[in-house]
């Protein structure tokens, strides 16, 4: 990966002063069509933790994004003792210094491989610490403002113009484990439209909150293992909005489905706007495993055609 930090600190301190004194965003040249895939370790004011070392965001752009088309954005949150750097990367390493080595995922490598018009946002828990707390992201409004501050002060110039919060393509969360936490502040307060939300293996609790979300359109995706816990909230989750719908809630065409079976997920079979399956897989390798599906089925309506 290609590693920027701090990028762009005279050009941010500009590009603030011009939108303080503007009704409205500044323009900014086209970027180039056809731009190299880079991927960002960033720290931002609206970080989750102001306290924390390291990044606040890993940002990874893919070949070939146009700007100007309404990119989507995957919002991603790490799990228990992981962090940004190891989830987007391919090799196993530590996310601290003399720490152990953590599971890779290689979300860069499978967003690349989608061909999907997006960006992906990984936003910085505690790193290498057993814990989900989404510390500042449970305040209200905070994720758009981490948003904003990426794109107005980081990513202008080198996506050629500004993103509006409000303008992006398909936003989805995707959570693993104990992001879960974060990916519930995120649709309670974080102040962004959510399209889609993606749990792997992540169902351990803010039940209520996935179920409300649903409930106002939001799409679901759940995978979850046999026996860590998140089966038994899967389970309760999807008989509980198959009773909101038996109540006479609204019902999409596409309905909801569960699969509790022992196969592996088909991808064919992700027909449905709200999914839980349990997959064979082991806990940690969710994300690798099955990171290029999330992002065929989520982002289908931005696939890059000029690249098929």
């Amino acid at each position: 990966m290609t590693e920027k930090r701090g990028v762009l600190s005279l050009a941010s301190v500009a590009i603030v002063a011009l939108v303080g004194m503007a009704d409205s965003p500044p323009r900014w040249p086209e970027a180039e069509p056809t731009p190299r895939a880079h991927t960002w370790l960033l720290d931002l004011r609206s970080r989750a933790f102001a306290d924390a070392d390291g990044p606040a965001v890993a940002v990874h752009v893919p070949p070939a994004l146009d700007a100007g088309r309404g990119p989507g954005v995957i919002i991603y949150f790490h799990g228990w003792n992981g962090c940004v750097r190891v989830a987007l990367g391919d090799e196993d390493a530590p996310c601290v210094e003399d720490g152990p080595d953590r599971t890779a995922s290689s979300l860069a490598a499978k967003l690349d491989e989608a061909r999907v018009n997006a960006m992906l946002v990984a936003i910085e828990l505690r790193p290498d610490v057993a814990s989900g707390d989404p510390g500042r992201l449970a305040e209200p409004g905070r994720v758009r403002a981490l948003l904003r501050e990426l794109f107005v002060e980081h990513l202008a110039l080198p996506l050629g113009r500004i993103l509006d919060v409000d303008a992006l393509g398909p936003t989805v969360v995707v959570a693993h484990s104990g992001g879960y936490q974060a990916a519930a502040a995120t649709l309670a307060l974080g102040g962004v439209r959510v399209d889609d939300v993606v749990l792997l293996d992540a169902l351990y609790g803010a039940d209520d909150v996935f179920g409300s979300a649903v409930r106002s359109g939001v799409g679901l995706l759940d995978l979850y293992t046999c026996c860590g816990g998140t089966d038994g909230h899967s389970r309760a989750l999807a008989a509980a909005l198959a009773t909101t719908r038996e109540e006479g809630g609204a019902e999409r065409a596409d309905g909801e489905m569960i699969d509790d079976g022992d196969a592996d997920l088909d991808p064919t079979t992700l027909t449905h706007t709200v999914f839980f399956k349990r997959v064979p897989a082991a806990h940690a390798q969710l994300p690798q495993l099955y990171a290029r599906v999330v992002f065929d089925r989520a982002l289908a309506d931005v696939r890059n055609v000029a690249r098929e």
